[in-house]
């Protein structure tokens, strides 16, 4: 009976401070990209002259706080940029180059946590899904789960807006399984963005 009320005295003070808080909404750009492409388990002989390219995300984002310095961070993201992969491979008839480029176009949705500090600052990370919606991409798809982690710098003002700058590194198609030769999007790049409490 003790156990009973202890968990549900937890579950009401949680549940205020949730609901003390409020949400905030948002839009953010990210720019001043450093891509690259990784392999695991690559058949090829030598590394691949893989090239990224720039890159570009708009995005909204939603963080709703669990209390005074964690919430909650998700949203929805599009990203776009340039890749071409020069590759050497080995063939039955020896040594081979491929060229390829296109552009890769992404749709992803993370889901994580942000944790304030110092007033300023916060960190944030965890998952998000990706959805590879390219028509010419020369990497291999990057649909499914990926990872990431960024700091960032956060100002509020009085209005109820905020602004902030979130330098982040993000891994697609997170390599779960490792298959022979598939490709990774490895995306290093700043996010600028501005958000409303609600």
């Amino acid at each position: 009976m003790k156990k009973s009320y202890c968990l549900l005295f937890i579950f009401v003070f949680f549940a205020s401070e949730m609901k003390a808080q409020k949400a905030e909404v948002g839009i953010t750009f990210s720019a001043l990209s450093d891509n690259s492409i990784a392999r695991f388990n690559s058949d090829y002989i030598s590394d691949s002259g893989t090239d990224a390219g720039k890159s570009h995300t708009f995005g909204i984002t939603y963080i709703k706080p669990l209390n005074k310095w964690l919430g909650v961070e998700s949203g929805i993201e599009f990203l776009q940029g340039k890749a071409s992969i020069h590759s050497i491979t080995n063939t039955m008839y020896g040594l081979s180059t491929v060229s390829h480029s296109g552009t890769m176009s992404l749709i992803n949705i993370p889901v994580g946590l942000r944790a304030s500090f110092w007033k300023y600052c916060f960190v944030n990370g965890g998952l998000f899904i990706d959805m590879d919606v390219s028509s010419d991409s020369p990497v291999n798809s990057q649909s499914g789960i990926g990872s990431q982690l960024g700091f960032g710098l956060k100002y509020n003002f009085k209005t109820g807006i905020s602004v902030f700058v979130n330098p982040y590194t993000r891994i697609h198609a997170f390599p779960l399984s490792f298959q022979s030769n598939q490709e990774h999007l490895f995306e290093s790049a700043i996010r600028f963005g501005m958000s409303y409490q609600l």
